[in-house]
């Protein structure tokens, strides 16, 4: 193993455990640059405000540890983290992203939906940029050969869990409450299509547009499509299925008016799981306690505990709360995006940084676990953990209630 190789095993003991995979040996001769510079495109504000939040806080820290590393390792280089606040907005993303370009950064950290990772796809494969999105989960983004890296498997494993766990609830009809945007498009097909295989139904979804503020009319509408299948179906074989970012909130908190919402059961989507403004607000704190609202998310390897228990605790004292996994993966993803930089040097050539990068990951076991990746540049393998409501003597909390095991297609549920 080479001296460059051997230098690596130092951020395993920064934070706090050695590596449970054997590194390789790289192929690759560093170039080391004296500045490294990385955007992230981070929700700030808007309704993935609760994620951007924690993984801004991730990645500083992220950006401390490495260069705790380097000054250890003797690496006379700088890195210098540019984040940019994309307001949970597909056209700001794409104007913080050009700007990133003019700036010369090649490497970028983000974006948090698969909204904006949609819509600003064609100009960093257009211009040679390296995307590496630490929570973009839509099925269709999922694509061989571009310069789009996904540090959380595709929506496909959290269609297969959400199906696991409302067949064993034995629901037979859900009825959809969807943001229109291609996350929400792409995880409703998916779960029907794998429900549908055990014989549920899913009626057509009711849709709102991102930035929506008023949802009376939207939950009119769905509280008429739950009465209907209610006259064919008793309450404990109807459930909505809601599939929404921060405004997940307030449309829970206004379901309590409609008496058939209020009459089933409730799952969530990934995006809402953890979400911070839940428990600001007492309506829909008790409204999702009272119907379960179970939300599955990428969840952390066991393996790899004793690396993002501590890190985990961290970003928990600096943010007052738990954070999802969003801040975990983003943390591992700039980790690899600096890895690949070394390799390259000041090589911007983006196959040659796309070839790297491939490499390291696949080389890398991190906070969140191993993050190998598969064809489409995804993370190779992945389990779900179900989040819901639960009270406990400090009040009510998101805590973990299941555990889908997508190797086994298992579904353990966890004793309170």
């Amino acid at each position: 193993m080479n001296k460059f190789m051997l230098s690596f095993l130092l951020p395993l003991l920064l934070i706090g455990n050695v590596a449970c995979k054997k590194v390789k040996e790289t192929p690759y001769n560093p170039v080391i640059a004296d500045e490294i510079h990385i955007g992230a495109l981070l929700p700030l504000t808007g309704t993935g405000f609760s994620s951007g939040l924690a993984m801004q806080v991730s990645i500083e820290f992220a950006r401390n540890d490495i260069m705790d590393y380097f000054n250890a390792a003797g690496i006379k280089s700088n890195l210098i983290i540019d984040i940019a606040d994309t307001r949970t907005d597909t056209a700001e993303a794409l104007k913080q992203l050009r700007m990133f370009y003019e700036k010369g950064i090649r490497m970028v950290v983000g974006p948090y939906s698969s909204a904006e990772l949609s819509h600003i796809k064609a100009f960093s494969d257009a211009h040679g940029m390296l995307i590496v999105s630490p929570s973009s989960v839509a099925v269709s983004l999922a694509i061989p050969g571009d310069n789009v890296f996904r540090f959380v498997s595709s929506d496909l494993i959290q269609g297969k869990a959400m199906t696991k766990m409302i067949s064993e609830d034995k629901i037979k009809v859900l009825v959809p409450l969807i943001r229109n945007d291609v996350w929400g498009n792409d995880l409703v097909a998916a779960t029907a299509a794998d429900f549908a295989k055990l014989g549920g139904t899913v009626h057509s979804p009711v849709k709102f547009e991102t930035g929506t503020d008023d949802f009376s009319g939207v939950l009119n509408e769905l509280d008429m499509a739950v009465a209907g299948e209610l006259a064919h179906y008793n309450p404990n074989e109807v459930a909505v299925y809601l599939l929404s970012f921060a405004e997940g909130t307030k449309i829970i908190a206004d379901a309590k008016n409609h008496t058939n919402l209020n009459n089933v059961y409730w799952y969530g989507g990934s995006a809402f799981a953890q979400n911070a403004s839940m428990l600001e607000d007492s309506n829909a704190t008790l409204f999702a306690y009272t119907h379960g609202l179970p939300c599955p998310l990428f969840g952390l390897d066991d393996a790899a505990i004793n690396k993002w228990q501590p890190l985990r605790n961290r970003i928990a004292n600096e943010l007052g709360r738990i954070p999802d996994v969003y801040a975990i993966t983003a943390y591992d993803a700039l980790w690899v995006l600096v890895r690949t930089a070394l390799t390259v040097g000041k090589n911007q050539d983006i196959e040659l940084m796309k070839t790297a990068f491939i490499h390291e990951a696949d080389d890398f076991f991190g906070a969140s676990g191993n993050t190998q990746l598969d064809i489409n540049g995804d993370r190779a393998v992945g389990n779900y953990d179900f989040w819901a409501v639960k009270s406990d003597s400090a009040g009510y909390c998101w805590k973990r209630v299941a555990r889908y095991n997508s190797l086994y297609g298992t579904l353990v549920r966890l004793i309170e």
